[in-house]
This record gives C-alpha cells, sequence and structure tokens, in this order.
C-alpha cells in the first residue's frame, strides 16, 4: 500500500507538529475534501482517518465499499465521528489531540469528543490542496480547453447571429437560427459544447447582456451592449475550469471598449506579479489598481473578486488578500471586470499557473470584443 493519498504527506507533518494522536475528516456527496483525500466521489457520508501514516476510510453498508490503493476501507453503519473513533482506538491511538478540518460535522466532533479525544483544527488539507501536482494541473488544463470551446461556441452564434430593428427603435435584436437571440438559448447552445466536450457545466455557465441580463431571467441580445459569457466547467476528475469573456455586436460606444482595456491590462499584470515567492494579497490589490487606472472608480466600478485559487471547487486557496505568498504549483482564478449601471459590465477571466519559471495562463482564448475574430 502506499504511504497515503493526496495530503497524507502534510497531514502527517500536521499530526507529527501538534504532538496528535491522528486525523479525522468526515465529508460526503461531492465534498472537494473528500474527493481530494479519497481520489474518488462519493454520494453518501464516510469517515476518513489518517493514524499511525496508513489511512481508513469507514463507509455505510448502503453502498458498495471501494477498493482504493490509498486506504483501508471498512463498512460501518455507526455515525461517522464514532466510526473515526473505533478506528483510533482500533490502532492504540490513545487518548489526545486529533486534528480535523475546520469543517467537520458538529455531530462528528461531538462524537470524537465524547470519546475522550481533544479535537483541534488544522489547514493541512487546504494548504496541500493549494499545490497542484501535475496530475491536477493537466485536469484543470482539460478543463480550461473545455471552456475555451464552450466560450468559442457562444463567440461563433454571436458573430452568425443576423440583425433585426427593435419595435422600439433602440438598440437592434439579434436573430439566430430563425428566432431571437436570447441569454438563455446561448446559454444552451454553450452547455450543450461543453457536454460534448466531455465536461459538467456546474451550474455555472451566465451569460450577462449589458444592463439588462446577469444571468438570472433571459432576456433577448441586442447589438452594441456588452454580453459576458462565463463558464467554470467541472471535469471528470472533478477539477475545475474558469474562462469569461465579453463580446459586443455592431458596437456603437466607448465605453465598453475603455472598460475592455483595463481588463485586458489587468490581465496581463497577473504575468508580471504572480512568480512563486510574491503576495497573493498583492496581486489581488495591483488587478484592481490597474483596471482603476483607466479611469474607472474603485469603490464603484472596478470588482472586488479578482479570483483566488481553483481546483476541485471554485474557490481554494490561496485567496488574493491578506498576506499569503504564492509557490510553485498555485493554480489561480484571476479575474478583472468593469461594471456600470448605464453601459453594463466588462469581464476577462483566466486561469493563471504558478511555476518555477513564471507564471503561465492555461489556454490560448482571444480577448477581443469582436465575436468574429475568435
Amino acid at each position: 500500500m502506499r504511504s497515503g493519498p493526496r495530503g497524507g504527506d502534510a497531514i502527517d507533518a500536521a499530526v507529527s507538529e501538534r504532538d496528535a494522536v491522528g486525523f479525522v475528516a468526515v465529508s460526503g456527496g461531492s465534498d472537494p475534501t473528500s474527493r481530494y483525500l479519497t481520489g474518488r466521489e462519493f454520494d453518501c457520508d464516510l469517515a476518513f482517518v489518517r493514524v499511525d501514516g496508513e489511512t481508513h476510510l469507514r463507509v455505510p453498508s448502503t453502498v458498495e465499499p471501494p477498493s482504493l490503493p490509498v486506504a483501508s476501507v471498512r463498512v460501518d453503519d455507526r455515525p461517522p465521528g464514532k466510526a473515526a473513533a473505533a478506528v483510533l482506538a482500533e490502532h492504540d491511538a490513545a487518548q489526545g489531540t486529533v486534528l480535523a478540518p475546520r469543517t467537520i460535522p458538529h455531530d462528528a466532533a461531538l462524537h470524537l469528543e465524547s470519546a475522550g479525544y481533544d479535537l483541534a483544527s488544522t489547514p493541512a488539507v487546504e494548504a496541500a490542496r493549494a499545490v497542484k501536482d501535475d496530475a491536477e494541473r493537466d485536469a484543470i488544463e482539460a478543463a480550461q480547453r473545455a471552456a475555451t470551446r464552450g466560450v468559442g461556441r457562444a463567440a461563433a452564434i454571436l458573430s452568425a447571429a443576423t440583425v433585426e430593428d427593435a419595435d422600439n427603435d433602440e438598440q437592434s435584436a439579434l436573430y439566430w437560427d430563425g428566432a431571437p437571440l436570447s441569454t438563455e438559448r446561448l446559454r444552451r447552445q454553450v452547455n450543450t459544447t461543453l457536454a460534448a466536450e466531455g465536461v459538467d457545466a456546474a451550474g455555472a455557465t451566465t451569460i450577462r447582456a449589458g444592463t439588462r441580463g446577469d444571468g438570472g431571467e433571459p432576456v433577448e441580445l441586442r447589438t452594441g451592449e456588452p454580453i459576458v459569457v462565463s463558464v467554470g466547467p467541472r471535469g471528470p476528475a472533478g477539477y475545475r475550469g474558469a474562462l469569461a469573456r465579453t463580446f459586443v455586436v455592431d458596437p456603437d460606444g466607448g465605453w465598453e471598449r475603455r472598460a475592455h482595456v483595463a481588463c485586458d491590462a489587468a490581465r496581463k499584470v497577473s504575468l508580471v506579479e504572480a512568480d512563486p515567492g510574491d503576495d497573493a494579497g498583492f496581486l489581488g490589490s495591483e488587478l484592481r489598481a490597474e483596471t482603476a487606472a483607466f479611469g474607472f472608480s474603485m469603490a464603484d466600478e472596478v470588482t472586488r473578486d479578482v479570483g483566488g485559487g481553483i481546483g476541485l471547487a471554485a474557490r481554494e486557496d490561496p485567496p488574493l488578500d491578506g498576506d499569503r505568498e504564492l509557490v510553485a504549483g498555485n493554480v489561480l482564478r484571476v479575474r478583472a471586470a468593469v461594471t456600470h449601471p448605464d453601459h453594463g459590465r466588462v469581464e476577462l477571466t483566466d486561469v493563471l499557473v504558478v511555476g518555477d519559471g513564471g507564471p503561465r495562463l492555461l489556454g490560448d482564448a482571444p480577448t477581443g470584443l469582436d465575436p468574429s475574430r475568435w
């Protein structure tokens, strides 16, 4: 048996440093922590125990116990906290401190405490997840390639759309395939492409149209307004991608061009300020400052959410706030966006890998406003 799953070495180091007797995580379903520690997705609650450098899983009898090369797996229908306490006792783990993620369920914590263990939280798993290995980076890059094709499908449809005069003589309506083109029609086409690419849309595909559509109720698309296409697909191994592009059909104003230049400049800043050893919070502040430098209000127009770590979840460590140091292996969602109540929104989102040789953006998705140049 291998010494442990992903994160095993980090858990063992934390247990040793804290002079603890073991580590327990209780999770279920599509919980990213469970998937990271076990390498697969479960549709049930389970107990994960790391003790004496070995991994033990306890699952209910409602599922077929999987064969995992990195863990000993047994059926135990007791509550996960009690099952975990039993594993610790079986391995002569004397009553003492047990480490756990801060998200451990309250009832599991009570069961461990009633068995005589003192519970202490540890960020060991979150910290380990923040540094992706080669296989994880490959999985994210594959999801990002699918994201590029999904957004590319939207660009192709917008490029092929015809223009019809609107009844109110304002912006003209866009038609595609014989019917008005709406945010919902475009979203469905993007999701169909993502499915064909073998990824799950993960409920993250949104189409925002000018000031009228924010990804909620469907609205018909018009010329001259910025249309933000944003996707966050999840690949077969559970790892996520993130991509957003803004398109304008027959532009007639200058606001969206200036906003796009600002977002593109901020995007390029990430390739300068995301080396190993750089401060993650400083990168976040530079993304905002570069966007604001083109005359946009830091308080009212520039987005506060400029990204952070991405992996099995859309939001992971490290956040682009605070004083965390970037390290080789971090994978970041990098986002630049400007919103105005009278003009709408312009956004560019990409995924960036922090490497020993410097940062690099995953994928080669074009950034221009013209969908015909995709």
